[in-house]
């Protein structure tokens, strides 16, 4: 049991673009003054004693809506803070449209994220835009989105002193929130950096053709 928890706590440490992700904050914007605590549970899938599983990262989320069209929020990766790493993404979501007939929106989320690495004094921040197009499957009620993911990479050098090639990450994403009137119910899954090689590496993530890994990702959201 103590090499499987090894194995794990490698696979967090080891995890570094792919570690940054988490599912859509905010597709849809709240109402006006509309307040929201939301909680997350997953991250891409990964083989593990002998069975594929979601990498079980969590973080904790605040929103506000500002006006009907945007809404801010901030959050704590609760995952990453248990070994040292003091992440956030604090960010707004934006309704760039909406049509009334057909109930499709579009909507653009820019976000900063941050992480501090407690033991050896190391800071990162990537700038991150969600784009989501989503369908309202009944006024103001559940909705389906697809969307993609930017991440943008600042630095010019990864782990080991490498030259840093990638410096836009593009994670495409398809998601599904089931709305009631004080708790929202998402799943969303993604499909994360699908033109990189996921191998050789030392996690084994599991994608498509050897190719970057899928994402899924399951969020609670209490409104007040």
């Amino acid at each position: 049991m103590k090499k499987y928890l090894y194995q794990f706590i490698g696979f967090v440490l080891l995890s570094q673009i792919l570690l940054a992700c988490m599912p859509s904050r905010i597709v849809r914007p709240l109402d006006k003054g509309q307040r929201a605590l939301g909680a997350h549970l997953g991250g891409p899938l990964i083989g593990f004693a002998g069975t594929t599983i979601p990498m079980p990262f969590t973080s904790i989320m605040y929103a506000q809506g500002v006006t009907d069209k945007s809404t801010v929020y901030g959050s704590l990766h609760t995952t990453s803070l248990l070994f040292g790493v003091i992440q956030t993404d604090i960010g707004a979501c934006h309704n760039l449209f909406y049509n009334d007939s057909t109930r499709i929106g579009l909507s653009v989320t820019p976000a900063i994220n941050m992480a501090y690495d407690t033991w050896e004094g190391n800071f990162k921040l990537w700038p991150q835009i969600d784009v989501n197009l989503y369908w309202d499957i009944k006024p103001k009620k559940s909705f389906v989105y697809l969307g993609v993911d930017n991440w943008f990479e600042l630095s010019g050098k990864k782990a080991h002193d490498q030259a840093q090639k990638n410096r836009w990450i593009v994670n495409p994403q398809i998601g599904y929130t089931n709305v009631r009137k004080k708790w929202n119910h998402n799943i969303e899954f993604k499909y994360l950096v699908p033109y990189l090689n996921n191998e050789p590496n030392s996690v084994d993530y599991k994608g498509i053709n050897g190719k970057g890994a899928i994402g899924v990702y399951i969020s609670f959201t209490r409104k007040f």
